[in-house]
């Protein structure tokens, strides 16, 4: 007896010819599914390579902000802790943002955002590709080959190399030079290019870009900043058993935090004991003050570092001093009798400090003063008898806000009253250079010129008049007697108020305090000091910003991706998908029918119809395994055809060629068991059909099912066409006043109707056609009525059909609808956006700043505009970069900024949902930024960035938290740009980001709206005056273009891709006509017995098919240009004329390609023997 397996083994090698054919169609799904699997390892595989290559050994960083000894590096690789887990650790110096230029005969080439290294042999060592030949010695330079690329440079060739000079003091204080921040490096030889590869395009930064990186000597760099034997970069390496992504390695972090001992002066910060002693001729040696001060090379403590300090220094009654420059000193007019013409003290310190027992401040009396309210002040004698001033009056401060606005000092004032007068005692010898002033009378504690910090070009010079100060300088303020004091007495204050007045008056986001003093006592040293300093440290868990970074493990796990090509090729594939499962379909349906005698003749002799549909199925099963085989060997080749399309024809989607052909078992795998399921399952399907019809009609090998629609029904679906039909039309008038993607879904939507209701009509035409009572068909054509007569004999195959070739047609031409142009809304109406490598100070708005900057080119910017934004610089999480963004770019708008947009004329961004309620906030919802919440800050971004970039995706009213300098920052979601040039950061007002990144100083990002036809030459202007600040400005369009390719290139992908299961369905339509031949075998040849041509039946089984295709791509290109033509003609949608050519050959190539699988169908159809058909029949 037969068993169940060996009947269907047998089946299928019998039958093998069909089943051959349903096995290609199988290994046609398997292998876009098992491709798509393997474009999504090959994307993740080369993201993860890339970041292997570029760090090479590095596996944590440290990269400051402030500079410390080389010699750190040794004592960490002696630690033990480090020794455990650790091979080496690198010194560097690093600038990730400098410029770099060649000059050429005719014009200077030049590269901004360069990173710049400064190494020696024992970077090269963590890396295995990409050594230089000769490592840079003094004086040389080694570009990588994408940098001397940009330069146009060779070796040999001389470059400039501009870099932050490393000023200490934060630039956006008034008493920080913000015209002397950038350091040149001239003549620098080009001795190597090497190629970009290994740590030839080392970054810190996860994108596939390629880097611009140039590397120097450590000695170079040290050289030209003058910061002999230090570095502002750690580079350390894991032991090669340990993975960065293993829990080994978190604990190897942990251990590398314990193993780093920075030392007190490592943190910029310094310890002093300032002593004064007094020795009369007749008596010992006497103290007049005795203490430690501590300070900072950045002239005042950061929060973080005072906080510290605070408690550290508590038991030794340390206590905060705030130090200020006061442009004038002088008394409010009152008393009668007073002369008026005594003149402001010019240019003075004025101190905030606590009169404590430690530090008691004596008046005239010798008596204690006691502490002072808020509006109370101590004059010394001199400045008290300057302004002949007396306990009770008013005294007027002025002085500069301790933050600046755009790089300009902001005069302002505090009115106070004469709390007491300290004595200050007069040197009987004044300072000279590198002597003190001498007395022969007991100084006071007044007399302290330590009070005040170091402030280059100020405090040490030896006049008023030589100070090259940073801030507006006047010298016509200056008298005799200003001079005189400063000889005596240098940067002593001349005047005292409380220390909460100093830190409110004169605290900013740098910074309270300008030193801290610690009074001299039994036990207190200077090392007893920094060793409670870094004890306070150790248990508050601050590193004052010195933290590795396991930069390796971070971009690792950025190397998952924003977006999951395996899905996303799935997606692009799916026509390609659903035209081989079609295939499958058909054929297997075409098999079974062409045995429709054989499923009846089982039958009737008893076999259950469940057991016939068993038998087939697994059958078709048996077809599907051998099938997914071949299919997954073709996956492999498909996935490499998808690499190469994004290497080159679709660049655009990732930017830059850089994937590699990765494979895993699991996808290999799971794309065999997927594409063998779906086959499996669509062959179940369609033997389920044939349960429709009995045991008789099958006998007599009759595959059709007399059933008919119901005529009512049939006015149902016309009712439901005609209002599919209206609705569209209805959808697509509505959508022209929408903007955006919501006007594209609408106009695809309203395609999509137009193409239902052309379905249902045809279907309708076809089923109505196919009941009219039979006449004759005369005349030319007579043919093409007869074949259309043909179609309607089975509507449903015949419009399945149609809709196969409609459907597809119609997303292949209809998503075009959704290609992006740039345009004003996604530049917010600037035509220009920039950024420069360093900070800019100035306002390019006022005329100062203009005058300043541009000179006598200033009037290029006449009757346009220049906001200049802060910027932190992160990651890019714009479509552009593939990797998961972590730290975004984060961008701080000027309040000029946001008002810029309340004017109704001005030009807006487009907005795709905010969470504006007043009408101020509709009409400008940049003023939702303003928005006060204490829990998170408000944040506007992207929509791109939002959904693409951020993981977890975020909407409006999203809470974000994200990690920007070992803090975690907490951000709500207020607004969502449309396609706008802001893509790949946050977006946040200037006071949130000034609170947040106090660091940051200055203005690097920038939108220009240039007066009309000035566009380039603003950007030519702007380039050469500002080019030591590496500005680089470019047209809005031409950034929104390089943001939109990465959609267009999807769009693009699809279509192509869809082309290609629209060719593969043609094979389908084949396989259908060869059914309908095949039903329709004994109607032939009975024509053909009555005298009907066998080529004249050619052409009319022919012209059958070629209406079904012509007609498919016809509704679906009718329907796509209702869905693309308004689109275009609103101006929202970019078709370019060869995409419309492209588009054209694609359907021209299935139209021919149709044609011709028909012709090979027909024929193979028309020699089943006329005789044998007849009886048949």
């Amino acid at each position: 007896m037969m068993s169940f397996w060996r009947l269907a083994i047998l089946s299928l090698t019998y039958h093998w010819r069909i089943n051959l054919a349903v096995a290609f169609g199988v290994a046609a799904a398997t292998a876009v599914l098992t491709g798509a699997l393997l474009v999504g390892d090959s994307v993740k595989g080369s993201l993860r390579h890339l970041t292997l290559e570029r760090l090479g050994e590095i596996d944590e960083v440290l990269v400051t902000d402030r500079f410390f000894r080389e010699a750190l590096a040794d004592e960490l690789t002696a630690s033990e802790d480090f020794i455990k887990y650790y091979d080496q650790a690198a010194p560097a110096i690093l600038f990730p943002s400098t410029t770099i230029e060649l000059k050429h005969a005719e014009q200077t080439g030049r590269s901004t955002n360069v990173l710049i290294v400064g190494c020696n042999a024992s970077f090269w060592e963590m890396g295995d590709e990409a050594r230089p030949t000769t490592l840079p010695g003094d004086d040389e330079i080694v570009l990588n080959q994408a940098l001397a690329d940009d330069l146009n440079a060779t070796v040999s060739s001389e470059v400039v190399a501009r870099l932050p000079k490393g000023n200490q003091v934060p630039a956006d204080s008034p008493l920080a030079n913000k015209s002397d921040r950038i350091r040149s490096l001239p003549g620098l030889k080009v001795v190597d290019v090497i190629p970009a590869r290994g740590l030839g395009r080392f970054s810190l930064r996860p994108s596939q870009s390629t880097p611009l990186v140039a590397f120097v000597s450590i000695a170079t760099l040290q050289d030209v900043l003058d910061q002999d034997g230090k570095i502002n970069s750690l580079l350390v390496s894991l032991k090669p058993n340990i993975s960065p992504t293993s829990d080994e390695a978190q604990t190897a972090s942990k251990s590398l935090a314990s193993a780093f001992h920075p030392s007190f002066e490592d943190y910029g910060l310094a310890i002093k004991r300032v002593t004064r002693t007094f020795k009369n001729t007749d008596s010992e040696p006497e103290t007049v003050y005795d203490y430690f001060s501590v300070t900072s090379d950045r002239m005042i403590l950061s929060p973080e570092a005072e906080l510290v300090a605070e408690k550290a220094f508590a038991p030794m009654s340390g206590q905060g001093v705030v130090t200020y420059l006061a442009t004038k000193i002088e008394k409010e007019s009152g008393r009668e009798g007073e002369s008026e013409n005594r003149g402001a003290i010019a240019y003075s310190m004025i101190s905030g400090v606590d009169v404590t027992d430690d530090f008691p401040l004596l008046d005239l009396q010798g008596k204690p003063i006691e502490p002072l309210k808020d509006n109370e002040i101590i004059l010394n004698s001199w400045a008290a008898a300057d302004q002949d001033a007396k306990l009770g009056d008013t005294i007027r401060v002025t002085y500069f806000e301790a933050e600046t606005a755009h790089g300009d000092a902001v005069e302002t004032h505090a009115d106070f009253t004469v709390k007491a007068i300290t004595p200050l005692t007069e040197p009987s010898r004044s300072y000279r250079p590198r002597r003190e002033a001498e007395y022969t009378q007991r100084p006071t504690l007044a007399n302290d010129p330590d009070l005040t910090p170091e402030v280059e070009g100020v405090t040490d010079q030896e006049t008023i008049d030589s100070w090259d100060a940073p801030f507006p300088f006047d010298r016509n303020l200056l008298r005799e007697q200003d001079n005189t004091y400063w000889d005596n007495h240098r940067t002593t204050p001349k005047a005292f108020v409380s220390l909460a007045t100093g830190e409110r008056l004169w605290g900013s986001r740098f910074g309270r305090v300008t030193a801290i003093r610690i009074p001299a006592q039994e036990g207190v040293t200077s090392d007893s000091i920094k060793q409670a300093f870094t004890n306070e440290l150790a248990k508050q868990g601050e590193s004052l910003g010195m933290d590795f970074m396991p930069v390796k493990r971070q971009q690792l796990a950025a190397s998952s991706g924003t977006t999951p090509f395996d899905g996303l090729f799935l997606g692009l594939s799916f026509f390609i998908i659903a035209a081989a499962l079609l295939l499958v379909a058909l054929l297997f349906r075409l098999g079974v029918e062409q045995r429709a005698s054989e499923i009846g003749t089982l039958l009737a002799v008893g076999l259950r119809r469940s057991k016939t549909s068993r038998l087939f199925v697994a059958e078709g099963a048996l077809v599907a395994i051998d099938g997914g085989v071949l299919g997954v060997a073709i996956g492999v080749g498909y996935a490499w055809l998808m690499l190469a399309g994004l290497r080159t024809w679709w660049v655009g989607a990732i930017t830059t060629p850089f994937l590699e052909f990765y494979w895993s078992t699991k996808s290999l795998l799971l794309g065999y068991g997927l594409g063998v399921l779906v086959s499996v399952l669509t062959i179940s399907w369609s033997i389920r059909q044939t349960k429709k019809l009995s045991t008789c009609r099958l006998l007599a090998g009759q595959v059709t099912d007399a059933h008919d629609v119901a005529y009512k029904a049939q006015n149902k679906l016309s009712f439901v066409s005609l209002v599919c039909i209206a609705v569209a039309v209805g959808l697509a008038a509505m959508a022209v006043r929408l903007g955006g993607m919501a006007q594209a879904g609408a106009f695809l939507g309203a395609g999509f109707l137009m193409l239902t209701g052309l379905l249902l009509f045809v279907w309708l035409r076809l089923k109505r056609g196919g009941r009219r009572e039979l006449k004759p068909f005369t005349g030319g054509w007579a043919l093409t009525k007869l074949a259309l007569r043909n179609a309607g004999r089975n509507p449903g195959r015949s419009v399945t059909t149609i809709g196969l070739m409609a459907t597809a047609s119609f997303l292949i031409v209809g998503l075009s609808s959704f290609r992006l142009a740039p345009s004003n809304e996604g530049a917010g109406g600037f035509d220009l956006v920039a950024q420069s490598s360093e900070s800019v100070f100035v306002d390019l708005n006022s005329e100062q700043g203009r005058e300043e900057i541009l000179a006598d080119k200033n009037t290029v910017l006449e009757g346009g505009l220049a906001f200049g934004l802060r910027f932190k610089p992160g990651d890019d999480a714009s479509c552009n970069n593939l990797y998961r963004s972590t730290q975004p770019r984060v961008i701080g708008l000027t309040d000029s900024f946001v008002q810029h947009f309340d004017a109704a004329s001005a030009a807006k961004f487009r907005w795709m949902q905010t969470e504006a309620s007043s009408d101020a906030e509709k009409s400008n919802p940049w003023r939702l930024l303003a928005k006060t919440n204490d829990a998170a800050i408000p944040v506007v971004i992207d929509m791109n960035t939002a959904m693409y970039s951020l993981k977890p995706p975020a909407n409006v009213g999203t809470n974000l938290e994200l990690t920007y300098d070992d803090h975690t920052i907490r951000f709500h979601v207020v607004g969502l740009l449309e396609n706008s040039v802001l893509q790949g950061s946050l977006l946040i007002r200037e006071a949130d980001f000034e609170r947040l990144f106090p660091d940051v100083s200055g203005y690097r990002y920038f939108l220009i709206q240039s007066p009309p036809g000035k566009s380039k030459q603003v950007a030519e202007v702007l380039e050469d005056r500002l080019s030591d600040q590496g500005f680089d400005a470019v047209p809005s369009s031409q950034m929104l273009e390089q943001l939109f390719a990465v959609q267009n290139t999807y769009l693009s992908t699809f279509q192509s891709l869809g082309a290609l299961g629209l060719l593969l369905g043609t094979f389908g339509l084949a396989a259908v006509q060869m059914r309908n031949v095949l039903e329709r075998r004994g109607e032939l040849a009975l024509l053909r017995a009555t005298g009907f041509r066998e080529k004249r039946l050619a052409q009319m089984v022919l012209l059958e098919n070629v209406l079904l295709l012509v007609g498919g791509l016809a509704t679906g290109t009718v329907a796509a240009t209702l869905a693309v033509l308004p689109h275009k003609l609103t101006g929202n949608a970019s078709i370019p004329t060869d995409l419309l050519r492209d588009l054209g050959l694609m359907l021209l190539a299935v139209l021919v390609v149709g044609v011709l699988s028909s012709l090979i169908s027909v024929r193979s159809s028309l020699k089943v023997p006329v005789l044998s058909a007849l009886r048949g029949e």
